[in-house]
């Protein structure tokens, strides 16, 4: 009888773990460039690479190998930029914008998908985005702490986490390798890059000059910039095991959410304008409708997986409301979410289960007999 309520709270504890760790994450950076007025990036990406680097070797253990080094060379550059960048953008804007200008991520990934994969996306997924990206146009153009240089690290930063995801679902070499096997690897082939780029730059002699560096405040928050970086991933995984993709997008809304509205009021750079909130507030919004929207199409296609899964010995054969739903749950997986036209549509706005054109009847559904061989063939083509 006790195990249902501790399952509960295990999956609230992995959903508040996820968002706490990015929290803390994000606001260590933050306070390390704004309060403790530490501006060197590159030498903040070089030590969490260091950190990075054998932890992820001692989880994962992955096979040191040329080839893999070679393969995973490109991401590891777009990997490097990308968390410069990041890190840049973070020290030049505030919270409450940082969040909405990454959200231009989602526009770029739909436009490189659209031209390097010929990927089209449903009007919905659009229409969310449209939302998000308005939002964050509004609050852009109203912003009074206007930063060209944070600004051009964010919007960088959003092309950059674009390419690598594309890069990392495409590439042949991250397919032989674990996410944390991959982490490994561009952390590894980071560190030189890294090096070399403080080695050139002013930051050594910034940071000898630096007046707060024997303090304690300041070298917790360092260490905790560098170190807890490894949590997001983590905290990612544990969220995403324990709970559906619906609970892990609405743990990430609610993040996003809370570290709007700390962030406006806890470093002291973020400043008032009335159409700048109505902005923030729209981006939110749209970033919700997606976040559902996404979570809502991951959980048709598992619920698809589980009903052609089971057992019509044991269970007995789809039939009827049951029978619909999987094939159309079915349909939608294999169409990629994509919904079918208005005529293919049955009365009531709902498909046709034969698959009509523009016949207005439906036809009686088959015997159970039927049902049961049809879910199962639907099945061997989805594979």
């Amino acid at each position: 009888m006790s195990a249902e309520p501790k399952s509960g709270w295990v999956k609230l504890g992995a959903a508040a773990y996820y968002c706490v760790a990015s929290m803390t994450v994000q606001f260590m950076s933050k306070a390390l460039f704004t309060l403790y007025g530490f501006n060197f990036p590159v030498t903040v990406a070089l030590l969490q690479m260091a950190v990075i680097a054998p932890v992820c070797y001692a989880v994962a253990r992955p096979k040191l190998e040329w080839a893999l080094a070679r393969g995973t060379l490109p991401l590891a550059l777009v990997n490097v930029l990308n968390v410069v960048c990041g890190l840049v953008g973070t020290a030049g804007l505030n919270v409450p914008m940082f969040i909405a200008l990454r959200r231009f991520t989602l526009l770029c990934t739909i436009v490189l998908e659209r031209v390097m994969m010929n990927k089209r996306h449903d009007r919905s997924t659009l229409g969310a985005v449209a939302v998000m990206i308005g939002g964050a146009g509004v609050a852009a153009a109203t912003d009074l702490a206007f930063s060209l240089w944070g600004y051009t690290a964010v919007v960088l930063n959003d092309f950059l986490t674009a390419l690598y995801l594309i890069l990392v679902k495409n590439s042949p070499a991250s397919s032989g390798l674990t996410t944390t096997g991959l982490l490994f690897y561009n952390a590894a082939l980071s560190l030189p890059l890294l090096g070399a780029a403080v080695a050139v730059s002013a930051e050594p002699a910034g940071i000898l000059a630096y007046p707060d560096k024997h303090s304690r405040g300041f070298q917790a928050t360092l260490l905790a910039a560098c170190a807890l970086g490894l949590t997001i991933n983590h905290s990612t995984f544990v969220c995403t095991r324990f709970n559906d993709p619906l609970t892990t997008s609405v743990a990430g809304s609610v993040k996003n959410i809370a570290m709007t509205f700390i962030g406006a009021v806890a470093f002291g750079d973020f400043m008032y304008a009335p159409w700048n909130v109505v902005g923030l507030g729209m981006s939110m919004a749209g970033a919700i409708w997606y976040a559902t929207k996404s979570a809502l199409k991951a959980h048709k296609k598992s619920l698809a997986q589980q009903l052609l899964l089971r057992d019509p010995a044991k269970s007995g054969p789809l039939i009827g409301r049951d029978r619909l739903s999987a094939l159309r749950a079915t349909e939608l997986a294999r169409s990629g979410g994509k919904e079918s036209p208005p005529s293919a549509r049955g009365p009531g706005g709902s498909q046709d289960a034969a698959g009509g054109g523009s016949d207005r009847s439906s036809p009686a559904p088959p015997s159970s007999r039927e049902a049961a061989p049809l879910i199962a063939k639907r099945g061997e083509e989805s594979v």
